[in-house]
């Protein structure tokens, strides 16, 4: 989980948003069940349900709070997660 979190910790292509996740999943160091729970993380992170409401705002805290509660995440990782889910939904 330390390698997932630090490769998500080094995103800093924000001008690009759009590649967080591809950025991710191409590290060659995470195994396989790393990159099955960034990817579990992502869709649910990233679920309708959370996202619905108009306001952006209320997207993001939303989903940040289902990431935290649901997954063991330093807080600035689960931020780099939402910020890049953040910019699908606008």
């Amino acid at each position: 989980m330390k390698t997932l979190e630090n490769q998500i910790l080094s995103f800093d292509n924000w001008e690009q948003p759009w590649t967080f996740r591809e950025f991710v999943i191409q590290d060659k160091t995470l195994s396989d069940n790393e990159l099955n729970l960034f990817n579990e993380i992502w869709t649910k992170g990233g679920a309708y349900e959370l996202w619905n409401d108009y306001d952006i705002v209320l997207g993001c805290k939303a989903s940040h709070s289902f990431i935290a509660e649901n997954y063991n995440l330093a807080d600035k990782a689960i931020a780099n997660i939402v910020r890049a889910l953040s910019y699908e939904w606008k």
